[in-house]
């Protein structure tokens, strides 16, 4: 077996890092606009803009860590552009969906999913790699 940069999982850090920063930069805008420096005190949209951000890392992080690992250990390229872009598409649904309103809507509700589906079959894919090794 021949291991190889994991490129694809590279784009997929890149766009998901951007959406990441871009996420950051609401919540410094946010921030600033209700002069509030750290926590979020009373004002729900801050709440809700500190949310949609923490919850873009919670999930990212491990979702990119597996689709490297997958992807250096040897996974179709199509199998990581798959799961790299439901992964990317999960965040931004999510993002969008809970940018909107604090309860369930289509984009929370779609984009949790996908973001679990992609998460869970790069994840199953890594234990598959391990056990055709031993």
């Amino acid at each position: 077996m021949q291991l190889t940069p994991p490129l694809i999982a590279a784009l997929f850090a890149g766009l998901c890092g951007l959406l990441s920063v871009a996420l950051a930069i609401r919540v410094t805008v946010t921030r600033s606009k209700y002069k509030t420096e750290i926590g979020f005190g009373d004002n729900m949209a801050l709440q809700q803009v500190i949310r949609v951000h923490a919850n873009n890392a919670e999930y990212t992080a491990l979702g990119l860590v597996v689709l490297a690992l997958i992807e250096t250990l040897g996974a179709p390229s199509l199998a990581v552009y798959a799961l790299g872009g439901g992964l990317l598409v999960g965040r931004l649904l999510h993002a969008q969906g809970l940018s909107s309103a604090t309860g369930p809507t289509f984009g929370r509700i779609a984009g949790q999913s996908l973001t679990w589906l992609a998460i869970a079959l790069a994840c199953l894919y890594a234990v598959y790699f391990w056990a055709r090794a031993i």
